[in-house]
């Protein structure tokens, strides 16, 4: 684990009222929160995008520093997981052992990634967490994202996490339960629309992701939902569009608006069942003003605070 990260930022002055994030991460022995950042974009070179994701989770975290503290709350940096080597795998089996012994400690992991290659080793640290202490219990994933992502392919790639938790689910007989939130038709081919329903999987296209369609909305994921007793939230910021998320390895044409994933995300949380958390392929490489990174930080603080 790298812990290069140095938390500063602006001091207003003493009080609580005060308070930036910056200062209030690692203030803690015990945290509800766990920040671990995925520094790789081996997943993306592999499968043939935008190089610079890798670059990620110290910007975004420099983007967290100086947003407010409204109420309170612990948080720990747990450092970044470093993708050395072009050893991917090995860089997901870190990242799931970080997971894991976030949930153990009873803390609410969020990575910041990173590729969306960050998804296997996300999801692998709530299933092995699963596995080792609630085998009844259910995983549900939703992934904001244009993109399937269930790739077949000989390795694993920014474009395989989901068919890779599919297949680990039915390596242990447990249930896929994924639902894909602003799918581009236009970005995915007819294999990847069969592999879901092959799959069995849940989606909704970004053209559905209207503001006057969020009572549906809210009512279709909350039936996903329902079938399941944990979450993994994965938020690949290509579902945005190119204007507020330029920097992605495959900025998006189309995309969908804050003014409808806010309700969304709010949804949600509301439910109680979220214990990991992530964004992915923030690309500083390619961002304009730090537009991606800080949308990246304003996701993060709405999930963390109410």
């Amino acid at each position: 684990m790298n812990h290069s990260f140095k938390w500063q930022g602006r001091q207003d002055g003493e009080g609580d009222a005060h308070l930036r994030l910056h200062q209030v991460i690692n203030t803690s022995p015990q945290a509800s929160f766990a920040f671990i950042g995925f520094s790789s974009d081996e997943g993306v070179k592999r499968n043939h995008g935008r190089l610079g994701a890798a670059d990620a989770p110290d910007m975004i975290r420099a983007q967290l520093a100086n947003l407010p503290v409204h109420q309170p709350v612990t948080i720990i940096d747990l450092g970044t997981v470093l993708c050395d080597h072009a050893e991917l795998e090995i860089a997901q089996a870190e990242l799931a052992h970080q997971v894991e012994r976030s949930l153990n400690s009873d803390m609410k992991p969020i990575v910041l990634g990173g590729g969306h290659e960050v998804a296997f080793g996300s999801f692998s640290g709530l299933f092995q967490y699963i596995q080792n202490n609630h085998l009844n219990k259910k995983i549900g994933i939703i992934n904001f994202d244009a993109h399937f992502d269930l790739r077949e392919a000989e390795q694993v790639t920014s474009g395989t996490p989901f068919l890779n938790a599919a297949k680990l689910s039915e390596q242990f007989h447990q249930e896929f339960n994924y639902m894909c939130i602003g799918v581009a038709k236009h970005s995915n081919t007819k294999i990847l629309f069969d592999t879901a329903e092959r799959l069995n999987c849940n989606y909704i296209y970004d053209y559905e992701l209207k503001l006057q369609n969020v009572e549906n909305l809210i009512l279709r994921i909350n039936n996903f939902i329902k079938k399941v007793d944990y979450l993994y939230i994965t938020v690949d910021l290509d579902v945005f569009n190119a204007s507020i998320a330029p920097g992605v390895s495959a900025p998006a044409v189309k995309g969908i608006d804050l003014s409808i994933f806010d309700p969304l995300l709010e949804a949600i949380k509301k439910t109680g069942k979220i214990k990991v958390f992530d964004v992915a392929e923030c690309n500083p490489r390619f961002d304009l003003d730090n537009r991606t990174a800080k949308l990246a930080a304003y996701i993060i603080f709405n999930y963390i605070f109410d």
